[in-house]
């Protein structure tokens, strides 16, 4: 038996559409991945057949999109900041909220001059490759607790051709330290249903134990985090401990990014 794509793509949003924010896109792109095609590509052949197993392969990955698996771990690739990044389940997947936040800190690296960077809780690597590939004189360091998260990470390096200027060696002092740290927490986490690992996402019962971590242990200029909206009191009260700070907001207006100007720096 054989399917055609426009009627793959119907039943599968359809089913969708109760158990995803975006049905027709993830039944799009989990078909172009199956299918090894570009989402212009299936919009023109939409009588294109599907033979039986590549459909039920298909199948299977709509089923556990269904369930709450994110696109990422069933395709094992993800974009951001225009690269192509590889995934697996023991990272947290690269949102593009966090692109703002890598943003910010090229353009300010390039008025600054800066070239030496840390980036904690490095998971995929995608913001410490990030700021490589954009800032050709760049050197990052990864910090991660989960080895596999590094190996990942240096394999992302590797493809994508900034290998040699990302390490792993231990360094305490930069010109700016940047993370996407876990910043849930414990009652945020039993709450949600994330299926990502839960080091990635829980910041201890606070939700700020490595903002503490991170400002104790490292010297830097400047800081560069990502935050919980709305920006807890409990951390408000923590960064004005290190120095002084400001607060952007992403492009949906939700409070995203905390910069940390360390006392006597930056």
């Amino acid at each position: 038996m054989e399917f055609d794509i426009k009627s793959i793509l119907d039943f599968s949003t359809k089913y969708l559409k109760d158990k995803s924010l975006s049905p027709r896109l993830d039944a799009e792109m989990l078909l172009c991945f199956v299918i090894s095609k570009k989402r212009n590509w299936i919009y023109s052949h939409l009588d294109f057949k599907v033979d039986e197993k590549t459909f039920e392969m298909y199948r299977s990955l709509i089923e556990k999109r269904s369930q709450g698996v994110p696109i990422a771990y069933l395709t094992g690739k993800k974009e951001f900041m225009g690269l192509e990044f590889d995934i697996n389940e023991n990272v947290l997947v690269p949102r593009p909220e966090t692109e703002e936040l890598v943003e910010k800190v090229i353009k300010d690296a390039k008025i600054e001059g800066w070239k030496k960077f840390l980036d904690f809780g490095t998971g995929s690597g995608a913001i410490a490759i990030s700021i490589a590939k954009f800032l050709p004189d760049a050197h990052v360091w990864i910090k991660d607790i989960n080895a596999e998260a590094i190996k990942l990470a240096l394999s992302n390096a590797k493809k994508l051709g900034v290998y040699e200027r990302i390490h792993i060696s231990e360094e305490n002092e930069f010109d700016a330290v940047v993370s996407n740290p876990p910043y849930l927490t414990i009652d945020e986490w039993k709450s949600s249903d994330l299926h990502e690992p839960y080091e990635a996402l829980v910041g201890g019962e606070s939700g700020n134990e490595i903002y503490i971590d991170v400002l104790k242990n490292y010297k830097a200029c400047r800081f560069y985090f990502e935050i919980a909206h709305p920006f807890r009191k409990s951390l408000k009260e923590i960064f004005e401990r290190f120095g002084r700070y400001e607060i952007l907001k992403d492009i949906s207006g939700r409070d995203r990014i905390a910069i940390i100007y360390i006392f006597g720096k930056g």
